[in-house]
């Protein structure tokens, strides 16, 4: 198994990344449902598949943080098309600069975490 150098500076900066990143997305996206006036009903589905994830995010899980870049990749999809529309506003924008941010930072971790998992079992 390839050994990488400085993995638990790594691990520490995914997961900060990752838990940052996802915060504010959550938040961008309460904040810019709110002002477009989303339905209630419509906000819970929209929330749904990121707050599913959230017991093994916490848990730290490499499958469900990896299960998080296919969650996020129908994010991406919708936003870019927010963002073509006539109705578009800078918090499509920040959804969109976000969600690469936590797409990027969750493969990363998702991997960084796999490698330890296997890391720490090799030295014992």
């Amino acid at each position: 198994m390839k050994v990488i150098p400085n993995l638990g500076k790594k691990l520490r900066i995914g997961r900060q990344l990752t838990w940052g990143s996802l915060i504010l997305f959550l938040l961008v996206l309460l904040l810019n449902g709110l002002l477009s006036s989303t339905p209630l009903s419509l906000m819970i589905f929209t929330f749904l598949p990121l707050l599913i994830l959230l017991p093994g995010l916490y848990i730290e899980r490499y499958k469900t943080i990896s299960m998080l870049c296919f969650v996020t990749l129908l994010y991406f999809v919708v936003t870019v098309t927010n963002l073509f529309a006539p109705t578009a506003n800078l918090l499509d924008v920040a959804e969109l600069v976000l969600l690469v941010i936590l797409f990027s930072a969750a493969m990363m971790f998702s991997r960084w975490k796999q490698y330890s998992l296997y890391q720490d079992d090799s030295d014992e």
